[in-house]
């Protein structure tokens, strides 16, 4: 089986005392030290830039399909994002129940999409604009079997691959009166390869380590959300080092500047964060994959509550009053001036500019992974047999 059979993680975070935090877990306004820690330009990176390149993160990662040979019947994406607008009625009825689903009756007609991959990333396919009465499913899969299906979705499926050749098959449920749900959608194929965005500088084993976590919280049903968020730590903060990748269609949303906890800073280079931690009025950034919860407006301003995923990791970023939030010591202007980002209690600040986008964006159950080469992450089961 191609599919890759490990599983990834690494995090982010306010720390605040559970007594500093309302009863719905908004932090007090002591977010951001009265020492915002700024540098000797000395202590900078030579490369360092403070660049807005954000307009340009709305691109879509062009990925190229390789050249195969189109079996007759089936259709074969020949770039990424491949969207196609079909119907299923005069499809052909060769599948009936998957393996990841044997109680559904699917025996409905089909489409079939073959898709080749020249190299590992994650696939995702996604259904919309489904006719009135149409009742389709997507299934991805190893051979074309109905026994070798990797996942499948009312509306969404996904998996980190390996390269080679794959199927992906829209579906027509039928009822049990014998009612054949099938007729027009919407299919939607993104790919994100783990070399997708090392222009933006994300690096491709951060990427693929992310993706990896991403895949085992999908199987895992930790989330049913494509957007995600990759955050590394292990970079300076006068560089962009916050990714959300929209992996339906391989878009990158958001390139952004970021804070990490000023307990978490290097003591020789404010600006580079060195420790990390799961611990109450520790000041700490929280290192694991986290899920996204309700907005609030409060001392910070908008903010976005976040849960963690990972028992001793991240598990208390809600009792630490850990959240996104804006501030004015983090983006373009703060860092131009001053060559890095200020450092947060902990929490994972952005831009004030972008913080609205940021939360209408990823509220509500959008996963987001942070990584530093930590110790503490060799015990997470979502990087279980991870290797770069």
């Amino acid at each position: 089986m191609q599919r890759w059979m490990f599983m990834a993680v690494l995090g982010s975070g306010c720390t605040l005392a559970a007594d500093q935090a309302d009863d719905i877990g908004a932090p007090a306004d002591t977010s951001q030290p009265d020492d915002t820690g700024l540098p000797e330009d000395s202590d900078l990176p030579e490369d360092t830039t403070a660049e807005d390149t954000s307009e340009d993160t709305q691109d879509t990662q062009d990925t190229s399909v390789p050249d195969v040979e189109c079996p007759e019947g089936m259709i074969c994406p020949t770039e990424f994002p491949f969207v196609d607008a079909n119907d299923t009625t005069d499809g052909t009825t060769d599948l009936d129940a998957y393996s990841c689903s044997p109680s559904t009756n699917e025996s409905g007609p089909e489409r079939t999409y073959q898709v080749t991959l020249d190299k590992a990333g994650f696939l995702a396919a996604t259904l919309d604009n489904l006719g009135t009465s149409v009742d389709v499913d997507v299934h991805i899969l190893e051979a074309l079997d109905a026994d070798d299906c990797i996942d499948r979705g009312n509306w969404d499926s996904g998996a980190l691959l390996s390269a080679g050749t794959y199927y992906v098959v829209v579906d027509s449920w039928v009822s049990g009166s014998g009612a054949v749900k099938s007729g027009d959608y919407e299919l939607t194929l993104g790919f994100t390869p783990f070399d997708a965005f090392e222009a933006e500088d994300l690096d491709p084993d951060v990427l693929s380590a992310g993706l990896f976590a991403f895949d085992a919280a999908w199987m895992w049903g930790d989330t049913d959300r494509l957007e995600y968020t990759i955050i590394d730590f292990s970079l300076f903060s006068g560089y962009k080092r916050w990714w959300t990748i929209d992996l339906r269609t391989g878009d990158l949303l958001f390139n952004e500047w970021v804070t990490h906890g000023s307990g978490s800073e290097d003591e020789d280079n404010l600006g580079y964060a060195d420790s990390f931690s799961n611990i109450v009025d520790s000041h700490q950034s929280s290192l694991g994959l986290m899920r996204t919860d309700s907005r609030y407006t409060g001392d910070n301003g908008l903010s976005l509550r976040l849960d963690g995923l990972e028992d001793g990791i991240n598990d208390r970023v809600r009792e630490r009053a850990i959240v996104v939030h804006g501030a004015w010591y983090t983006g373009a202007d703060f860092v131009a001036e001053y060559g890095y980002s200020g450092n947060s209690w902990g929490c994972t600040a952005v831009d004030d500019d972008v913080i609205e986008d940021v939360i209408d964006t990823l509220e509500g159950g959008a996963l987001m992974w942070s990584w530093y080469p930590d110790d503490s992450l060799a015990a997470s089961e979502y990087l279980d047999g991870w290797a770069p």
